[in-house]
């Protein structure tokens, strides 16, 4: 198989028709009126009529239909599902509930591929760097698929192996998310208001971290440190010199995923009781946190030890973002609204003038609805959380991801403790680590250290201070002090005249090279210097009018991004 990368028209016509395949596929899932309100949509799919919709989905919501014709169209639009099933603050409730049943399955690949990309990858034969390696794969999926191993030391492993060309896929399929994502913020307002580049790039950033397995490798080592022994709750050892960026090996664990338990019984219990310590010992105390602790990634073998599996999807905290998160408990438990919404916008990066009065009186209705309630098992902290994090998007307050990653990794174990065993004391096993939190936070060394980074802060601003002091009296008293009221809507007319400018000078050259080609190219027995100048004119207005489309399509009153534009050409 060559890795000849392919020519820029190459790629560009390879773009293009799955850009045609993807619209018919969006077509025949109900979506086609979408298509029809876009220019580009309107291109890709002609005057033709649209394609009729699948029968089967005729009826099903168009959050169902929306993970249907993600899971059609791929591995890479199925993880960019299962990402956005995380984010809580952009989409509703059905629409996350439909993603979240997004199945990653694939056709297994044969053994010798699987031998060929184990080999190149690992640098020696198969035989030298395993006793034993099965070719019936354990389990497959659209990126990797995994397969049972031995080691030469008689350690029994399980070895992931990244599809080959599977990198290439994913990269197609992100350049098109991009430009899709730029013809939406050019069409619809409030996908600008989501962000929806921001998200693709968020997604490419994970999609590519998963496709380096030694980020996995390394998540892998870094949870292992940070093991409780006093807890059963362990993560798979992981072989370094057996892995690499497309294979990972790990230690195999045998035992049976949780949903093979009895919803109930002793042993569900002792299973939750273990996730929940280890799910608060994560969050509150290392800051490192499994972003995908569902049931078919926890298991449970025959002495009741769990093995928390697939960290592709790690998360991280700082210790601010730690005793934000424990702050904010207390205030909601304390039913201080006021405290609740300073929170919120303590923990996120108001992108506009925040109304606290309304804040708050926002916050009162969700803590109302939501604990207001007879039993503490009849509380939704699932909804909640959404609710509050919807609130904040409303209020263009923007959280960081990880509190995304977070969110989904408590929505997931809040549905294991609702199913296995919803009489457990999650307050009290989550009261001592918030105590240590808390401990630590009013510590006299944790004081110290505060009081010494503010002492170095003040210091240095007082250093500082005669200087700029200075500098301010002398502008004053030569008049260079100036005062400028600001005005948003007023400064951005330089820049609006700058490209309407810009827009009709291009306009009139890409006119007047088509006039000139038309002119020079027109009637017989033409002299050679008419049809080189004839032809340069031509090319000259073909791509005058291309930037104008573009600019047209994609810049609507705005400065065009130039890096959406060139990853298309990063190929």
């Amino acid at each position: 198989m060559s890795d000849a990368q392919p020519s820029l028209l190459g790629a560009a016509l390879r773009d293009l028709s799955r850009l045609r395949d993807v619209a018919v596929i969006v077509a025949r899932h109900g979506f086609g009126e979408l298509l029809q309100h876009s220019p580009l949509g309107l291109r890709l799919l002609g005057s033709s009529e649209l394609p009729e919709e699948d029968s089967a989905l005729r009826g099903a919501s168009a959050a169902d239909r929306f993970a249907h014709l993600l899971s059609e169209l791929g591995p890479t639009f199925i993880k960019l599902g299962q990402i956005l099933s995380m984010r809580r603050d952009l989409l509703p409730a059905e629409m996350i509930a439909s993603l979240e049943k997004l199945q990653d399955d694939a056709r297994p690949l044969p053994f010798e591929d699987i031998r060929e990309a184990v080999e190149a990858e690992l640098g020696a034969p198969l035989a030298d760097l395993f006793r034993d390696f099965e070719a019936e794969p354990l389990a497959t999926a659209s990126i990797a698929q995994t397969h049972l191993a031995t080691t030469h030391a008689g350690d029994r492993t399980v070895v992931k192996v990244q599809r080959p060309g599977i990198e290439k896929t994913l990269r197609g399929d992100l350049d098109l998310l991009f430009l899709a994502a730029q013809v939406l913020e050019a069409s619809i307002d409030e996908a600008q208001l989501m962000g929806t580049s921001d998200v693709v790039e968020e997604f490419e950033r994970g999609l590519l971290r998963e496709l380096d397995f030694r980020e996995e490798l390394g998540n892998l080592l870094r949870a292992r440190q940070l093991l409780d022994p006093a807890h059963q709750v362990t993560v798979p050892r992981p072989y370094p010199e057996l892995s690499g960026r497309r294979v990972l090996t790990m230690q195999y664990f045998e035992g049976a995923s949780l949903r093979s338990l009895e919803p109930g019984t002793e042993r569900a219990k002792h299973a939750i009781s273990e996730v929940v310590h280890s799910a608060c010992k994560q969050v509150l105390i290392d800051g490192f946190f499994h972003g995908d602790p569902h049931s078919g990634n926890i298991l449970i073998d025959a002495e009741g030890t769990l093995c928390m599996i697939d960290l592709g999807l790690a998360g991280s905290l700082s210790d601010a973002q730690r005793e934000d998160l424990v702050a904010l408990a207390l205030a909601i438990l304390s039913a201080d609204d006021g405290a609740i919404a300073r929170m919120l916008i303590k923990m996120g990066t108001p992108t506009q003038r925040v109304h606290l009065s309304e804040l708050r009186a926002e916050v009162e209705r969700l803590r109302t609805r939501y604990l207001d309630v007879e039993s503490l098992g009849d509380v939704d902290s699932t909804g909640l959380a959404q609710e509050l994090v919807e609130a904040a998007q409303r209020f263009r307050i923007k959280l960081a991801p990880e509190y995304s990653i977070l969110s989904k990794a408590a929505a997931t174990i809040e549905g294991l403790v609702r199913h296995l065993d919803p009489e457990v004391d999650l307050a009290g096993i989550a009261r001592p680590y918030v105590q240590q939190v808390m401990l630590g936070r009013l510590s006299p060394g944790s004081f110290m250290r505060g009081m010494a980074g503010e002492a170095g802060t003040l210091a240095n601003l007082a250093r500082e201070l005669p200087g700029h002091l200075d500098q301010i009296l002398h502008d004053v008293e030569t008049g260079n002090l100036q005062i400028r009221a600001l005005s948003p809507a007023l400064d951005e007319v330089p820049n609006l005249l700058h490209q309407l400018g810009g827009r009709i000078g291009l306009t009139g050259l890409a006119t007047a090279l088509t006039l000139a080609a038309a002119i020079l190219l027109s009637g017989s027995g033409l002299a050679g210097w008419q049809v080189l100048l004839g032809t340069s004119a031509a090319l000259g207005a073909v791509l005058a009018w291309v930037v104008l489309f573009w600019w047209h399509l994609l810049g609507r009153g705005k400065p065009l991004r130039l890096r959406p534009l060139v990853r298309l050409f990063r190929r």
